[in-house]
């Protein structure tokens, strides 16, 4: 017991400071750790109007207003924020599913909609307006890291306080609205207004040849199976490490295990059923790693996410060699085929459409065989959510348009994104869409990654 409170203190210790290494990277990166209840399942696309489930809103006219979202813009090719505006059609699904969703509602409403984009200081652009109590902006969509110091600060409003917007609807994902309140209130939250919470999901891509060459075994099977662990993953990253150019050093030139950054020890301890933080009755947080689970999950994970170790090429060990490391290196190592496994945010899969060596999606492992359910992180230093400033003028006409656009969004983004894009343009194989499945099934989300 005296060594499980002084391991459980280093490890406290530990995600402190990989918290702030992450914010401070490529933000990448990643509780109350609560199941996601799958909304793709529970809101099947229906082509008929009369079987959709509609907003329970009033008919007003907003003349012409122009409701204004302050975005993070796209300030890394990885993280682009396209879920928001659409100029015109352009025949791509995501782009046209916006641009008629917005097109939809903004003549339902008489409205107009329009991303204010900031880039690299979005955070800092709203922080002044909401300081000098200017009206600027009528919604926040940045990453759900920033619910944190804008719900503290007292910049951002209780979404249940809003008029209209109905967080009980499966327009709404229920596992945000779950661990991300606290105290029974809520400041952030995220559904099918937006994508950026799919593209930010946690999951295993693994090069199938190589996994063939190294005669790993049907990793599909092993997860349909329930086999899929942590363990079974250490064995598999294990045969992998080859000195290809044979000059006794193991760098860019040669071939590896899996693909590593600081979040990822965390998603594998999420996969296993860890939490950083729970909440009590009250839905007040406290920390929870000074449990078994945690940490036999956490000392697995280090093992196989080690920045000095054999299996794991780590982006720390490369980042000053590169103007951006994840273009220029972490996506090639893994696209060429030297790479077993890229454990990331599920935009890699759009990433790597053109990769020539075909590559599968399975979900993040179990701790253990006996462990009922896959568990997938999302990061929340990348995820979206919807907030409110509290300099909003008219909270009843946010409250309206926000409901509005999220349940479209169910009916013409989500299917954009999930059906037609992620399953049909960008999986390589059947089993890749049943493992999508699973995987977005199982998301979990971590309050401890907010403060």
């Amino acid at each position: 017991m005296k060594r499980t409170v002084q391991t459980a203190s280093l490890f406290l210790a530990f995600f402190i400071l990989l918290s702030s290494l992450l914010a401070c990277s490529d933000q990448t990166g990643q509780g109350a750790m609560v199941e996601k209840q799958n909304d793709i399942e529970t809101t099947a696309i229906q082509s008929e109007e009369t079987t959709r489930l509609l907003p329970d809103l009033p008919q007003r006219d907003f003349e012409g207003y122009t409701f204004r979202v302050i975005t993070r813009g796209e300030w890394d090719v990885h993280w682009i924020t396209k879920d928001i505006f659409a100029e015109e059609l352009t025949g791509d699904p995501i782009n046209d599913a916006v641009y008629n969703r917005n097109s939809k509602i903004c003549e339902q409403y008489n409205f107009e909609i329009t991303d204010i984009r900031e880039f690299s200081d979005y955070t800092g652009a709203a922080q002044r307006s909401i300081v000098s109590n200017s009206d600027d902006y009528d919604m926040l969509a940045f990453t759900l890291t920033t619910m944190g110091s804008f719900s503290t600060a007292g910049y951002v409003v209780d979404l249940k306080t809003v008029p209209y917007i109905d967080l009980e609807k499966p327009w709404y994902d229920q596992s945000v609205n779950r661990s991300m309140s606290i105290a029974g209130r809520l400041y952030a939250t995220t559904g099918e207004l937006m994508i950026m919470d799919n593209d930010a999901t946690w999951a295993l891509l693994f090069n199938k040849k190589l996994a063939e060459e190294l005669q790993v075994g049907s990793l599909y099977d092993a997860v349909k199976n329930g086999i899929w662990t942590i363990d079974m993953l250490y064995e598999c990253v294990k045969k992998a490490p080859r000195d290809l150019d044979g000059n006794g050093t193991m760098d860019e030139a040669d071939q590896w295990g899996i693909l590593g950054e600081g979040f990822n020890t965390f998603a594998l301890c999420a996969g296993a059923g860890g939490r950083v933080v729970s909440k009590d009755e009250n839905d007040l947080p406290y920390i929870s790693i000074n449990t078994p689970e945690f940490i036999s999950a956490f000392e697995k994970a280090i093992l196989i996410n080690a920045r000095y170790g054999d299996v794991c090429f780590y982006v720390s060990n490369y980042q000053g060699k590169y103007s951006n490391v994840w273009t220029e290196c972490m996506d090639v190592m893994f696209s060429s085929g030297k790479v077993l496994f890229n454990l990331a945010g599920m935009n890699r899969v759009t990433l790597f459409r053109s990769m020539d060596t075909d590559f599968g999606i399975i979900p993040i492992p179990k701790g253990s065989e006996t462990q009922k359910d896959y568990h997938c992180a999302v990061s929340c230093y990348n995820a979206s959510c919807i907030m409110i400033p509290k300099t909003s003028a008219n909270l009843e006409r946010t409250g309206i348009i926000i409901e509005a656009l999220s349940a479209e969004s169910m009916y013409l983004l989500t299917p954009a994104y999930y059906e037609i894009s992620l399953k049909t343009k960008y999986a390589r194989d059947d089993e890749s869409q049943e493992m999508l499945d699973i995987i977005f099934a199982s998301t979990v989300y971590d309050l401890g990654n907010i403060f």
